[in-house]
């Protein structure tokens, strides 16, 4: 998780600086139109230093770090800079204050961050009639113009940290969803066996009390014990074996829920609208699990769901673009899917497509039981 929220913090970080250092080298290149190369120089070298340090409050900004006790001489800097140069660099330099109040967005509490701004917003209107000699209308104008667009750069970067917190909130929501599944699972268990346990480990206990006394009511409990162990085994084995009947449709629209909360979309098709209760339990065992190495296991933020019939065999298809995390075998449980689909004489193949995401396509007989037949009519289409 740390890693993928470094990740975001820099493509998000990366994204937000090339859109203001594109806007700032507006400035130079007005000098550049006027004739000053020397000033658009010297601009050209200092915005490129702000940039510098605006990168660094960016990423903290976006990671949720916050300016920490720095963030009052970062700011500093900046005025320091900007309101410093207009002796050298004259009217053309007249809008750079929006870096000034953008920065105390971001740097400063929010309070004196809201008083900083108005009185950048503020001085624009008289440095505008100083410098540009230009009419009142022209200096409100400046004012305005300052104040819309230090609040619309910082608000740029507000949204970018409220992406990467919600795509970590979502990413841990799915995270969660996963593991209910595991904990529903050993509930089962738990509430399967409590009884059964109870029960072998009371008439054990009657049994060693009857052997010297009564050796045929010791034999009689002994065979209930193995009795009830048997049918212990075999509903662990149902469980286990997910004998017990997983809804295909239920499997599919619960997957769909998953990719989509963890921020992939998901693109549902189905070709089919019945199918074998024996292979309609299999594949919404596949798909459960395949959904859940997508969530625990791949970077995806697009994924296919297709299940439909093809030369005469049913075939469940699942990709996703993001390629596994971790190796090949880690966390996929692909062996455990293969003897499943094995067990039904179908086959099963995985792997990296040619765009760098990854794949499940399974082939299964196309009906076991004529008897048995379930709709998954019920699933949302894609």
């Amino acid at each position: 998780m740390a890693h993928e929220t470094e990740a975001q913090v820099r493509w998000l970080s990366t994204g937000v600086v090339a859109v203001t250092g594109a806007l700032w080298a507006l400035t130079p290149l007005a000098f550049l139109i006027v004739g000053h190369v020397e000033q658009a120089a010297v601009s050209g070298v200092l915005l490129a230093g702000l940039l510098a340090v605006y990168t660094r409050v960016v990423a903290g900004h976006i990671a949720g770090s916050g300016p920490g006790p720095r963030g009052l001489r970062t700011f500093a800097l900046f005025a320091v800079v900007v309101y410093g140069s207009f002796p050298i660099l004259g009217g053309v330099w007249i809008y750079t204050p929006l870096i000034v109040g953008t920065a105390g967005l971001l740097l400063l509490p929010f309070r004196m961050a809201v008083a900083v701004l108005v009185v950048v917003a503020v001085a624009e209107f008289p440095l505008t009639l100083a410098l540009r000699t230009g009419l009142p209308t022209e200096g409100l104008q400046n004012s305005a113009g300052v104040l819309v667009a230090a609040v619309v750069a910082a608000g740029i970067v507000h949204y970018a940290r409220f992406v990467r917190e919600l795509r970590e909130i979502r990413a841990t929501l799915a995270e969660m969803a996963v593991d209910q599944d595991r904990i529903r699972m050993a509930g089962e268990l738990h509430d399967l066996l409590g009884q059964t346990l109870a029960s072998i480990s009371l008439k054990t206990e009657i049994a060693l009390a009857m052997v010297d006394r009564d050796r045929g009511r010791a034999v009689e409990e002994i065979k209930a014990t193995i009795a009830i162990a048997g049918e212990a085994r075999a509903e662990v084995g149902d469980v286990v074996a997910a004998r017990r009947s997983l809804s295909v449709g239920a499997e599919l629209s619960s997957a769909v829920a998953l990719l989509e909360l963890a921020g992939a979309t998901c693109d549902l098709r189905l070709g089919i609208s019945e199918i074998d209760e024996e292979t309609g339990d299999t594949l919404g065992w596949i798909v459960r699990e395949t959904a859940t190495n997508i969530v625990r296991h791949s970077d995806a933020r697009s994924c296919l769901i297709e299940l439909g019939r093809a030369d005469g065999r049913i075939l469940l298809l699942v990709r996703n673009d993001g390629a596994r995390r971790g190796g090949p075998g880690r966390g996929t449980g692909l062996a455990g899917l293969r003897q499943r689909v094995d067990r039904l004489g179908g086959e099963l193949t995985a792997g990296e497509t040619e765009e760098g995401g990854f794949e499940v396509r399974v082939w299964l007989p196309a009906v076991h039981d004529q008897e048995r037949v379930i709709s998954i009519d019920s699933c949302p289409a894609g």
